[in-house]
């Protein structure tokens, strides 16, 4: 996995915002915290890599997962930052 993207900020910020528009090409995206919010605002919808968010971040904010893969642990994302080309943080 050559990019990793992980946004901790609701659909409101600008920070939420650049990070969305920076997805392209090969990268996964981990949605950590008040991030699990951008899946319900439809923003997401549409783009090309693999989108995660934790299973305890869903619960602890009400949100349904709608198509983003759950995670339980933290193992896989941090072989993925291991492993990663360019790791960004939002």
């Amino acid at each position: 996995m050559s990019l990793v993207f992980i946004l901790t900020k609701p659909p409101e910020s600008p920070r939420a915002e650049l990070c969305l528009r920076m997805l392209s090409g090969n990268f996964r995206l981990y949605l950590l915290g008040d991030g699990v919010y951008n899946i319900i605002s439809g923003r997401l919808e549409g783009i090309a890599g693999e989108v995660f968010a934790f299973t305890s971040d869903l619960r602890a904010r009400g949100v349904l997962p709608a198509g983003i893969k759950e995670l339980d642990d933290y193992g896989m994302m941090v072989d993925d930052i291991m492993g990663a080309e360019r790791v960004f943080a939002f």
